[in-house]
């Protein structure tokens, strides 16, 4: 049903294309009569646009028939052969033949570890002192008894443990110069520091002679009491003025230290050392 109603469109919109009464149309009867009244009309164009609505309808029929024998041929095969038999495509899998093989039994799972006991440990109990009128049956622990054992709801014997260790110490915050909100300074300022420097610095002899001379990059920490500690070379110069200058640092006196919030804190200087010759 569907191919016939497939078919009978395609017919109706040929006939529709082809259909044109117009006076443009070029196949129009009255027009081709007009043109070729004094012409011989046995053949040529004439023939050729009277023949032409004949031709297309036989070309029509014939496509229209070949489409309807293709479609329509499996159709009634079918209809005529009955059902054909269906092959069902079988999946080829690889088998692995060990895992069918008989498997070694499990080994037993390990022993459940247990874990040793804990030791009992003495303790002695904690009375509360009170003051009363009669006398006390059980007198509180001493301070001796605190010290040697551990204090408990009940007294009971055991091993004695010794008393945890003391808490580590907590290091202090060393800060740079530039994050403390006041910096410490030197008796009499800057420039009292470094004309100490200069006086108190020898120059190697050695260098001397080797004319070799520059400035030594010494870092050190102006501890809370005003103390120089933790000196140590930024950037050297050579073995005896690094040694000269470090001497010269650690021998100043105690600076003011620096604050922080009002409460003196660590800082760390770094101040260069000049070798010059004369």
């Amino acid at each position: 049903m569907a191919y016939g109603i497939v078919i009978a469109l395609l017919l109706l919109l040929s006939v529709a294309l082809t259909y044109d009464n117009s006076w443009m149309n070029m196949l129009q009867g009255l027009r081709n009569d007009l043109v070729f009244a004094d012409r011989n009309k046995d053949y040529g164009a004439y023939q050729l646009r009277v023949d032409y609505n004949k031709r297309l309808g036989l070309a029509m029929l014939c496509a229209v028939g070949f489409f309807a024998l293709v479609v329509g041929t499996p159709f009634v095969i079918s209809k005529m052969g009955g059902k054909a038999d269906v092959v069902k495509k079988v999946d080829i899998v690889d088998v692995n033949l060990d895992n069918f093989r008989d498997q070694p039994p499990e080994p037993p799972p390990p022993p459940e570890v247990v874990p040793p006991p804990q030791p009992k440990i003495e303790t002695v109990q904690f009375t509360a002192v009170e003051a009363v009128d009669k006398p006390v049956e059980a007198p509180p622990p001493t301070q001796q008894d605190l010290t040697e054992t551990t204090a408990g709801q009940t007294t009971e014997e055991g091993a004695k443990i010794d008393a945890p260790p003391p808490p580590p110490p907590v290091e202090e915050t060393t800060y740079d110069l530039a994050a403390v909100q006041e910096q410490p300074d030197f008796p009499g300022g800057m420039s009292k520091m470094y004309q100490y420097l200069q006086d108190h610095t020898v120059y190697p002899q050695m260098e001397q002679d080797a004319n070799i001379q520059g400035k030594v990059y010494v870092e050190f920490v102006v501890d809370k009491d005003g103390s120089v500690e933790d000196v140590a070379i930024k950037r050297g110069v050579s073995p005896n003025l690094d040694k000269e200058a470090l001497r010269a640092v650690k021998s100043m006196p105690k600076w003011a230290p620096g604050k922080m919030n009002g409460k003196p804190v660590k800082c760390r200087f770094t101040i260069p050392v000049q070798f010059k010759l004369q």
